[in-house]
Protein backbone atom coordinates (compact mmCIF):
# COMPACT_ATOMS: atom_id res chain seq x y z
CA UNK A 1 0.00 0.00 0.00
CA UNK A 2 1.46 3.33 -1.42
CA UNK A 3 2.42 5.41 2.02
CA UNK A 4 1.52 8.19 -0.35
CA UNK A 5 -1.78 7.04 -0.88
CA UNK A 6 -2.47 6.84 2.64
CA UNK A 7 -1.84 10.47 3.24
CA UNK A 8 -4.52 11.76 0.61
CA UNK A 9 -6.90 8.85 1.05
CA UNK A 10 -9.45 10.93 2.83
CA UNK A 11 -8.88 13.88 0.40
CA UNK A 12 -10.05 11.91 -2.46
CA UNK A 13 -12.25 10.01 -1.59
CA UNK A 14 -14.42 12.93 -0.18
CA UNK A 15 -14.04 14.65 -3.40
CA UNK A 16 -15.26 11.53 -5.59
CA UNK A 17 -18.14 10.72 -2.75
CA UNK A 18 -19.66 14.50 -4.07
CA UNK A 19 -20.44 13.58 -6.88
CA UNK A 20 -21.36 9.87 -6.78
CA UNK A 21 -24.55 9.92 -4.77
CA UNK A 22 -23.03 10.01 -1.13
CA UNK A 23 -22.41 6.44 -1.74
CA UNK A 24 -18.85 5.50 0.45
CA UNK A 25 -15.49 3.97 -0.55
CA UNK A 26 -12.63 3.71 0.40
CA UNK A 27 -8.60 3.25 -0.85
CA UNK A 28 -8.72 -0.57 -1.33
CA UNK A 29 -12.35 0.27 -2.94
CA UNK A 30 -10.21 2.38 -5.68
CA UNK A 31 -7.34 0.00 -6.23
CA UNK A 32 -9.51 -3.09 -6.73
CA UNK A 33 -11.68 -0.74 -9.73
CA UNK A 34 -8.62 0.21 -11.66
CA UNK A 35 -7.08 -3.37 -11.38
CA UNK A 36 -11.10 -4.59 -12.58
CA UNK A 37 -11.80 -2.30 -15.28
CA UNK A 38 -7.66 -1.75 -16.78
CA UNK A 39 -8.24 -3.96 -19.19
CA UNK A 40 -11.49 -2.65 -20.43
CA UNK A 41 -10.64 0.60 -20.58
CA UNK A 42 -7.14 -0.10 -22.44
CA UNK A 43 -9.16 -1.95 -24.97
CA UNK A 44 -11.32 1.10 -25.59
CA UNK A 45 -8.71 3.19 -25.68
CA UNK A 46 -7.52 0.96 -28.69
CA UNK A 47 -10.56 1.52 -30.09
CA UNK A 48 -11.70 4.86 -29.83
CA UNK A 49 -8.67 6.42 -28.89
CA UNK A 50 -9.93 8.17 -24.95
CA UNK A 51 -6.79 7.85 -22.58
CA UNK A 52 -7.64 4.76 -20.49
CA UNK A 53 -6.24 6.84 -17.68
CA UNK A 54 -9.58 9.52 -17.95
CA UNK A 55 -11.75 6.72 -18.18
CA UNK A 56 -11.27 5.05 -15.40
CA UNK A 57 -10.91 8.34 -13.67
CA UNK A 58 -14.59 9.06 -14.80
CA UNK A 59 -15.54 5.31 -13.70
CA UNK A 60 -14.28 5.98 -10.04
CA UNK A 61 -15.31 9.38 -10.15
CA UNK A 62 -19.14 8.68 -11.42
CA UNK A 63 -20.04 5.52 -9.88
CA UNK A 64 -17.91 5.73 -6.82
CA UNK A 65 -15.72 2.67 -7.82
CA UNK A 66 -19.14 0.83 -8.43
CA UNK A 67 -20.78 1.32 -5.29
CA UNK A 68 -23.47 3.97 -6.28
CA UNK A 69 -27.45 3.53 -7.15
CA UNK A 70 -26.44 4.39 -10.77
CA UNK A 71 -23.66 1.68 -11.01
CA UNK A 72 -25.25 -0.63 -8.83
CA UNK A 73 -28.76 -1.05 -10.17
CA UNK A 74 -28.30 0.28 -13.49
CA UNK A 75 -24.36 -0.46 -14.39
CA UNK A 76 -24.35 3.07 -15.11
CA UNK A 77 -20.55 4.30 -14.27
CA UNK A 78 -20.19 7.29 -16.36
CA UNK A 79 -23.06 9.43 -15.13
CA UNK A 80 -24.77 9.60 -18.72
CA UNK A 81 -28.31 10.67 -19.07
CA UNK A 82 -30.88 9.80 -21.55
CA UNK A 83 -30.79 11.93 -24.05
CA UNK A 84 -31.79 9.95 -27.29
CA UNK A 85 -31.37 6.93 -25.53
CA UNK A 86 -34.23 4.47 -26.82
CA UNK A 87 -33.04 1.43 -24.57
CA UNK A 88 -33.56 0.70 -20.69
CA UNK A 89 -33.48 3.65 -18.40
CA UNK A 90 -33.23 4.43 -14.25
CA UNK A 91 -34.42 7.27 -12.39
CA UNK A 92 -32.23 8.93 -9.63
CA UNK A 93 -32.38 12.45 -8.26
CA UNK A 94 -29.01 14.06 -9.57
CA UNK A 95 -29.13 17.73 -10.58
CA UNK A 96 -33.01 18.04 -10.44
CA UNK A 97 -35.33 15.09 -9.17
CA UNK A 98 -35.78 12.00 -10.67
CA UNK A 99 -33.82 12.66 -13.85
CA UNK A 100 -33.73 9.86 -16.55
CA UNK A 101 -30.34 8.11 -16.66
CA UNK A 102 -29.00 5.09 -18.86
CA UNK A 103 -29.54 1.81 -17.92
CA UNK A 104 -27.11 -1.27 -18.98
CA UNK A 105 -27.44 -4.83 -18.44
CA UNK A 106 -23.31 -5.47 -17.81
CA UNK A 107 -20.53 -2.46 -16.97
CA UNK A 108 -18.47 -3.46 -20.01
CA UNK A 109 -21.42 -1.85 -21.57
CA UNK A 110 -21.60 1.29 -20.33
CA UNK A 111 -17.55 1.86 -21.07
CA UNK A 112 -18.70 0.74 -24.46
CA UNK A 113 -21.43 3.51 -24.83
CA UNK A 114 -18.76 5.72 -22.87
CA UNK A 115 -16.77 5.58 -25.57
CA UNK A 116 -19.79 6.20 -28.15
CA UNK A 117 -21.16 9.11 -26.68
CA UNK A 118 -18.07 10.70 -26.81
CA UNK A 119 -17.16 10.41 -30.24
CA UNK A 120 -20.88 10.40 -31.41
CA UNK A 121 -20.96 13.88 -30.28
CA UNK A 122 -19.67 17.69 -32.19
CA UNK A 123 -18.94 18.90 -28.88
CA UNK A 124 -16.50 16.82 -27.22
CA UNK A 125 -14.72 16.60 -31.40
CA UNK A 126 -11.82 19.05 -29.10
CA UNK A 127 -11.19 16.53 -27.33
CA UNK A 128 -9.70 14.41 -30.71
CA UNK A 129 -7.27 16.84 -31.49
CA UNK A 130 -5.67 16.53 -28.37
CA UNK A 131 -2.21 14.43 -27.85
CA UNK A 132 -3.63 10.97 -26.31
CA UNK A 133 -1.19 10.83 -23.63
CA UNK A 134 -1.91 14.06 -22.51
CA UNK A 135 -4.42 13.29 -19.49
CA UNK A 136 -4.63 16.89 -18.39
CA UNK A 137 -5.76 18.12 -21.20
CA UNK A 138 -8.23 15.57 -21.50
CA UNK A 139 -9.77 16.30 -18.38
CA UNK A 140 -9.51 20.31 -18.57
CA UNK A 141 -11.23 19.92 -22.06
CA UNK A 142 -14.00 17.24 -20.66
CA UNK A 143 -15.39 20.31 -18.09
CA UNK A 144 -15.00 22.53 -20.91
CA UNK A 145 -17.12 20.90 -23.29
CA UNK A 146 -19.89 20.38 -20.63
CA UNK A 147 -19.51 17.16 -19.79
CA UNK A 148 -20.22 17.59 -15.72
CA UNK A 149 -21.33 20.89 -14.04
CA UNK A 150 -19.08 20.16 -11.17
CA UNK A 151 -16.47 23.32 -11.23
CA UNK A 152 -13.86 21.39 -10.28
CA UNK A 153 -14.43 18.01 -12.31
CA UNK A 154 -11.07 18.40 -14.28
CA UNK A 155 -8.93 19.07 -10.85
CA UNK A 156 -10.68 15.85 -9.35
CA UNK A 157 -9.53 13.50 -12.47
CA UNK A 158 -6.40 14.67 -12.58
CA UNK A 159 -5.89 14.21 -8.97
CA UNK A 160 -7.18 10.59 -9.11
CA UNK A 161 -4.57 9.95 -12.37
CA UNK A 162 -2.00 11.14 -10.49
CA UNK A 163 -2.37 10.03 -7.01
CA UNK A 164 -2.97 6.37 -7.72
CA UNK A 165 -0.61 6.84 -11.02
CA UNK A 166 -3.54 5.69 -13.16
CA UNK A 167 -1.69 6.89 -16.74
CA UNK A 168 -0.06 3.33 -16.48
CA UNK A 169 -2.63 2.19 -17.86
CA UNK A 170 -1.93 4.98 -21.03
CA UNK A 171 1.57 3.49 -21.35
CA UNK A 172 0.21 -0.22 -21.27
CA UNK A 173 -1.70 0.95 -24.40
CA UNK A 174 1.30 2.10 -26.08
CA UNK A 175 3.13 -1.08 -24.81
CA UNK A 176 0.27 -3.23 -26.74
CA UNK A 177 -0.60 -1.32 -29.42
CA UNK A 178 1.86 0.80 -30.57
CA UNK A 179 5.69 2.27 -30.01
CA UNK A 180 5.73 3.06 -26.47
CA UNK A 181 8.03 5.65 -25.10
CA UNK A 182 10.68 4.16 -23.71
CA UNK A 183 11.07 1.87 -26.61
CA UNK A 184 11.78 5.34 -28.72
CA UNK A 185 14.00 6.37 -25.99
CA UNK A 186 15.95 2.70 -26.25
CA UNK A 187 16.17 2.65 -30.02
CA UNK A 188 16.98 6.68 -30.24
CA UNK A 189 20.64 7.37 -31.96
CA UNK A 190 23.42 7.82 -29.36
CA UNK A 191 24.39 11.08 -31.69
CA UNK A 192 21.13 12.68 -30.33
CA UNK A 193 21.72 12.37 -26.73
CA UNK A 194 25.58 13.01 -26.51
CA UNK A 195 25.99 12.72 -22.66
CA UNK A 196 24.50 9.35 -22.82
CA UNK A 197 27.62 8.05 -23.72
CA UNK A 198 29.75 9.27 -20.68
CA UNK A 199 27.64 8.18 -18.12
CA UNK A 200 28.59 4.54 -16.93
CA UNK A 201 26.15 1.85 -16.92
CA UNK A 202 25.14 -0.41 -13.65
CA UNK A 203 28.30 1.29 -11.44
CA UNK A 204 29.41 0.44 -8.07
CA UNK A 205 32.27 0.81 -6.36
CA UNK A 206 34.27 -2.25 -5.73
CA UNK A 207 33.23 -4.69 -2.52
CA UNK A 208 30.03 -2.83 -2.83
CA UNK A 209 27.33 -5.17 -1.41
CA UNK A 210 23.56 -5.10 -2.74
CA UNK A 211 20.66 -6.75 -1.60
CA UNK A 212 19.03 -8.85 -4.78
CA UNK A 213 15.83 -10.87 -3.94
CA UNK A 214 18.10 -14.02 -5.08
CA UNK A 215 16.91 -17.10 -2.52
CA UNK A 216 14.04 -14.90 -0.71
CA UNK A 217 10.84 -15.05 -0.70
CA UNK A 218 8.45 -11.93 -0.69
CA UNK A 219 4.60 -11.87 -1.01
CA UNK A 220 3.53 -10.73 -4.34
CA UNK A 221 0.24 -7.81 -5.03
CA UNK A 222 -1.75 -6.57 -7.73
CA UNK A 223 -1.00 -3.16 -8.26
CA UNK A 224 -2.36 -0.21 -10.70
CA UNK A 225 1.70 1.69 -10.46
CA UNK A 226 3.09 -0.80 -12.82
CA UNK A 227 2.80 -3.42 -15.15
CA UNK A 228 5.99 -5.21 -13.71
CA UNK A 229 5.64 -8.21 -11.30
CA UNK A 230 5.25 -6.34 -7.87
CA UNK A 231 6.39 -7.32 -4.40
CA UNK A 232 6.24 -6.01 -0.74
CA UNK A 233 9.01 -5.81 1.58
CA UNK A 234 8.30 -4.29 4.98
CA UNK A 235 4.87 -3.22 3.62
CA UNK A 236 6.56 -1.09 1.04
CA UNK A 237 6.29 -1.86 -2.87
CA UNK A 238 9.31 -3.12 -5.06
CA UNK A 239 10.21 -4.26 -8.22
CA UNK A 240 12.95 -6.75 -9.37
CA UNK A 241 15.84 -5.12 -11.53
CA UNK A 242 16.14 -6.91 -14.96
CA UNK A 243 19.49 -7.02 -16.79
CA UNK A 244 20.36 -3.55 -18.25
CA UNK A 245 17.59 -1.70 -16.37
CA UNK A 246 18.73 1.53 -14.86
CA UNK A 247 16.74 3.98 -12.27
CA UNK A 248 15.94 5.89 -15.63
CA UNK A 249 14.29 3.09 -17.46
CA UNK A 250 12.38 1.26 -14.20
CA UNK A 251 11.38 5.31 -13.39
CA UNK A 252 9.94 5.31 -16.84
CA UNK A 253 7.73 2.13 -16.83
CA UNK A 254 6.11 2.63 -13.51
CA UNK A 255 5.55 6.96 -14.16
CA UNK A 256 7.91 8.43 -11.65
CA UNK A 257 10.75 10.80 -11.50
CA UNK A 258 14.13 9.14 -11.58
CA UNK A 259 15.35 11.21 -9.12
CA UNK A 260 12.16 10.34 -6.58
CA UNK A 261 13.49 6.52 -6.99
CA UNK A 262 16.88 6.86 -6.26
CA UNK A 263 16.29 8.72 -3.30
CA UNK A 264 13.38 5.78 -2.01
CA UNK A 265 16.27 3.40 -2.58
CA UNK A 266 18.77 5.45 -1.03
CA UNK A 267 20.75 5.41 -4.21
CA UNK A 268 23.69 7.77 -5.30
CA UNK A 269 23.90 9.99 -8.70
CA UNK A 270 26.22 7.37 -10.52
CA UNK A 271 24.32 3.99 -8.95
CA UNK A 272 22.65 1.89 -11.18
CA UNK A 273 20.84 -0.88 -9.96
CA UNK A 274 22.29 -4.46 -10.81
CA UNK A 275 20.53 -7.72 -12.33
CA UNK A 276 18.19 -9.20 -9.52
CA UNK A 277 18.22 -6.30 -7.07
CA UNK A 278 15.55 -4.84 -5.22
CA UNK A 279 14.24 -1.44 -6.19
CA UNK A 280 11.98 0.12 -4.28
CA UNK A 281 8.90 2.00 -6.02
CA UNK A 282 8.13 3.81 -2.85
CA UNK A 283 9.52 5.38 0.04
CA UNK A 284 10.85 2.67 2.48
CA UNK A 285 9.21 2.44 6.22
CA UNK A 286 10.81 4.21 9.15
CA UNK A 287 11.60 1.10 10.98
CA UNK A 288 11.03 -2.81 10.97
CA UNK A 289 9.51 -4.78 13.16
CA UNK A 290 12.78 -6.98 13.99
CA UNK A 291 14.76 -4.78 15.97
CA UNK A 292 18.54 -5.91 15.32
CA UNK A 293 20.27 -6.89 12.55
CA UNK A 294 23.81 -8.70 12.93
CA UNK A 295 26.51 -7.39 10.66
CA UNK A 296 27.41 -9.74 8.06
CA UNK A 297 30.61 -9.99 5.98
CA UNK A 298 30.66 -6.98 3.19
CA UNK A 299 27.09 -5.45 3.93
CA UNK A 300 27.04 -1.54 4.19
CA UNK A 301 24.32 0.14 5.73
CA UNK A 302 22.62 0.79 2.50
CA UNK A 303 22.37 -2.62 2.16
CA UNK A 304 20.99 -2.88 5.25
CA UNK A 305 18.15 -0.39 4.56
CA UNK A 306 17.60 -2.23 1.36
CA UNK A 307 17.43 -5.93 3.23
CA UNK A 308 14.87 -4.26 6.11
CA UNK A 309 12.99 -2.08 4.06
CA UNK A 310 14.13 1.26 5.81
CA UNK A 311 14.78 4.49 4.88
CA UNK A 312 18.44 5.18 5.14
CA UNK A 313 18.16 8.24 7.14
CA UNK A 314 16.12 6.56 9.74
CA UNK A 315 18.95 3.68 9.92
CA UNK A 316 21.62 6.41 10.44
CA UNK A 317 19.21 8.58 12.86
CA UNK A 318 18.83 5.44 15.41
CA UNK A 319 22.99 4.19 15.42
CA UNK A 320 23.47 7.82 15.72
CA UNK A 321 26.38 7.37 12.76
CA UNK A 322 26.88 9.15 9.68
CA UNK A 323 26.52 8.08 5.82
CA UNK A 324 29.66 7.37 5.43
CA UNK A 325 30.28 5.33 8.81
CA UNK A 326 32.13 1.98 8.56
CA UNK A 327 30.85 -1.10 10.20
CA UNK A 328 32.18 -3.93 10.50
CA UNK A 329 31.22 -8.09 10.69
CA UNK A 330 29.46 -8.62 14.44
CA UNK A 331 28.51 -5.08 15.06
CA UNK A 332 24.53 -5.09 16.03
CA UNK A 333 22.40 -2.40 13.96
CA UNK A 334 19.23 -0.90 15.57
CA UNK A 335 16.44 -1.24 12.88
CA UNK A 336 13.98 0.59 14.60
CA UNK A 337 13.57 2.58 18.60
Amino acid sequence: MSKQIRTILCLVCAMAAATAGQAQYNEQDIRDYIVRYADVAVKKMHEYKIPASITVAQGIFESACGKSRLAVEGNNHFGIKCHEWTGDTILIDDDELQECFRKYATVEESYNDHSLFLTSRKRYANLFQLDIMDYKAWARTLKQDGYATNPQYAERLISLIERFNIAALDTAYQQTYGKSPLTEIENRPVAENPKAADKPANVRKPGKKVFTAIGSEYPSDQSPFTYRKVFKNNNTYFVIAEKGDTYEKIAQDILVMSENLRKFNDAGPNDEPVENEIVYVEAKGRGNAQRIHTVQTGETLRYIAQRYGIQLRYLLKYNMMEENAIIHPGDQILLRR
